[in-house]
């Protein structure tokens, strides 16, 4: 008997689970043709339609917690910047670069007195030359520059002047020619008097000029175009290149339309915040720039957006006024003005206030799913906290 009775159990425990899984099936198929916010209500589904299931919100719950920093309007989007006229010349004129009253040397045996004379050029010269007298002598003159002889041979009492080539250090040794050994007696030695080094010197402490332009930071941050003009003021002829630099960056290198406004379009990366310094380097002649302007034009001022999501369930609560949803905005105490326009969802509202906190319930400014939020300032703002929270009307509604 209990051998038949197991083997009777076994058909019911089959068909009860059978039973369950038609139940289970019928469940869903009834949850799948409800209408679309019966099945939100039953399931908790988010309807952002964002394509992933937002975490449910609670009342009570932070939707949003941003602190924003400092947000500034921009007034103006144009700028001019005015730069000083100013003259770049280089000039060439002849000139003594060394004088020497006299010098003295002398060859005899067991003595051999020479001179040196010691010239440094800083300057571009040209047409350099070397010249002298001499009151008396004896036997062959040695000059050397550098180690390198320039003239040897007798001079009675004059001659042409030496052309020499000037480096930036130059070493001239003055000597005469040893005696020979079969006048054991006898000397050569020459006297000179006005010796002189002589050329055509170019100037060029006026080849250069800096100017410098303050740029603010929001003006800098914000900078979309940037342009130099100036009016040039020389002669084609005599003119060589003129190179623009700003902070180190080459802007032109030509020869300028003399009698003509110059433009210089400017990279806005090439503007700093702060001291930005333009400079102007003349490669030959004599240039008169005038009106100078350095103009800027700034992108409108792009303000943060800020999203957050409310599910189906929770919107439902706002909009039959269980939930209160509520945007506070902590402000720094500076006792100063601060207006805004308020954006939810490209709905406004106005901002107008001294105090260093506000609050505003924004019910009727929200949607259920993905919400934006955006603050544009008419003031200057110091934002220390920007929160938007959900709470109950009625504690024992939470």
């Amino acid at each position: 008997m209990r051998h038949f009775g197991k083997k009777g159990q076994g058909p019911s425990g089959g068909n009860a689970a059978v039973l369950v899984f038609v139940i289970g099936a019928f469940i869903l198929i009834y949850i799948l043709f409800l209408p679309k916010g019966e099945r939100d209500r039953i399931l908790e589904q988010d309807t952002s339609g964002s394509g992933a299931a937002a975490l449910a919100v609670v009342p009570g719950s932070v939707l949003l917690d941003e602190s924003p920093g400092t947000l500034t309007k921009v007034k103006e989007t144009d700028f001019d910047h005015k730069l000083p006229s100013f003259n770049l010349f280089t000039k060439k004129e002849d000139t003594v670069l060394k004088s020497v009253d006299s010098v003295y040397v002398e060859a005899a045996r067991g003595s051999d007195k020479r001179r040196s004379v010691i010239l440094t050029v800083k300057d571009k010269v040209e047409n350099a030359k070397l010249s002298f007298s001499v009151a008396s002598h004896g036997g062959n003159l040695i000059i050397t520059q550098n180690d390198d002889e320039i003239f040897e041979g007798e001079v009675d009492s004059f001659t042409e002047p030496l052309s020499i080539n000037l480096g930036e250090e130059n070493l001239f040794e003055f000597s005469t020619e040893p005696v020979p050994w079969y006048k054991p007696f006898s000397k050569n030695f020459y006297d000179l008097r006005d010796v002189k080094i002589t050329g055509t010197v170019e100037r060029i402490d006026n080849k250069e000029a800096v100017q410098t332009v303050i740029i603010g930071q929001e003006e800098a941050e914000l900078l979309d175009e940037a342009s130099l003009s100036y009016f040039v003021d020389c002669n084609v002829k005599d003119v060589g290149k003129l190179l623009a630099y700003v902070n180190g960056k080459l802007l032109a290198s030509k020869v300028p339309d003399c009698g003509s406004p110059e433009k210089l379009q400017i990279d806005p990366k090439d503007i700093v915040s702060g001291k930005n310094e333009f400079r102007f380097v003349a490669e030959k002649g004599t240039y008169l720039l005038d009106r100078l302007l350095l103009r800027t034009k700034l992108k409108e001022p792009i303000f943060p957006l800020y999203f957050f999501s409310i599910n189906s369930s929770t919107f439902r609560r706002i909009e039959n006024n269980t939930v209160n949803s509520t945007l506070a905005i902590m402000f720094v105490d500076d006792k100063e003005r601060k207006a805004a326009n308020l954006e939810i969802n490209s709905q406004k509202t106005r901002i107008d206030t001294k105090s260093a906190n506000y609050s505003k319930n924004i019910d009727s400014f929200l949607v259920a799913g993905t919400n934006f939020l955006r603050l544009v300032p008419e003031t200057t703002l110091n934002i220390v906290e920007l929160k938007l929270k959900l709470d109950c009307r009625k504690a024992e509604e939470c």
